[in-house]
């Protein structure tokens, strides 16, 4: 799916388009680098795990077998750790993310700068790979996924939970001329605006999931990818306004069953907004 004159998507599997999206994956890095992203915006929001707001961590970690080699893809300030190890027993755990000051002064786990789709570990080095909540900022989420089956141990798990955004909109897409919802735009007295906002989240956004979802169901996948999300446009944050693949199951499932390893993919978790799932490598 390459970008037409009225996408603001691209396909990160498309060789067309890796050049326009290395320069957008590099301005996507340097937002995460240079704004209060981590040490303010999303700081906190994973710690404190309870039922009826983390039960799909709560699901993942029934799935992690005691004394598992964990790799946490895209582990923020490390939260996530302390919450998994006081669960899963004796797991070896190891976090990754694009700097080391999100975790500056820490020394109670294992963590490693680098980049989710250039892992730096040696082939089958963990019996799971999980991320939460961060392939759907990605602008190479098959990259990523390429790198955690590299890591992944033979018989080992990768588990993703992420956004359902096959079901739900993506609040970092325009809808109509400007970003934000149409009763805003109505408040403001944008009315052609508070229109056109109103037929892009009701009609013209739906087609267009409806003809990937018919897509997918036939077996493909292309990973799209939105070139223009809020976050660069506005300072002020948003829940997922950085959010720039429209994240699917099956599509991730699509891909990785072309893999001679695969074994299977099973959804674990799904409410209203969130999914989670499991695939196994044999």
């Amino acid at each position: 799916m390459s970008k037409t004159s009225n996408s603001p998507y691209l396909s990160s599997i498309d060789s067309n388009n890796q050049d326009v999206l290395t320069k957008f994956k590099h301005r996507m890095s340097n937002y995460y680098l240079t704004s209060p992203y981590h040490s303010n915006w999303i700081k906190g929001l994973n710690v404190h795990w309870q039922q009826g707001a983390h039960d799909a961590q709560l699901a993942m970690c029934k799935l992690i077998p005691d004394e598992s080699s964990v790799l946490e893809v895209g582990c923020g300030d490390g939260s996530a750790a302390q919450e998994i190890c006081s669960r899963v027993k004796n797991a070896n755990y190891t976090g990754v993310d694009l700097s080391a000051d999100m975790w500056e002064g820490r020394q109670d786990f294992n963590f490693v700068a680098a980049s989710a789709d250039k892992l730096p570990f040696a082939p089958a080095s963990f019996d799971v790979v999980l991320s939460m909540f961060v392939i759907e900022h990605l602008v190479f989420p098959n990259c990523f996924l390429d790198e955690a089956w590299r890591v992944l141990k033979p018989g080992g798990s990768l588990i993703t939970i992420a956004p359902d955004f096959d079901a739900n909109a993506m609040p970092s897409e325009k809808s109509g001329f400007s970003y934000g919802t149409g009763r805003t735009k109505l408040a403001q007295g944008k009315l052609l605006d508070a229109l056109i906002t109103f037929y892009d989240s009701r009609v013209r956004l739906h087609r267009m999931r409806s003809r990937r979802r018919k897509q997918i169901e036939s077996g493909s996948f292309y990973f799209p990818v939105l070139i223009e999300p809020r976050c660069l446009q506005f300072p002020e944050f948003i829940t997922d306004c950085d959010a720039v693949y429209p994240v699917c199951s099956q599509e991730i499932v699509n891909y990785l069953r072309q893999k001679s390893d695969y074994k299977n993919g099973v959804v674990f978790y799904r409410d209203r907004s969130t999914f989670g799932l499991l695939i196994t490598k044999n």
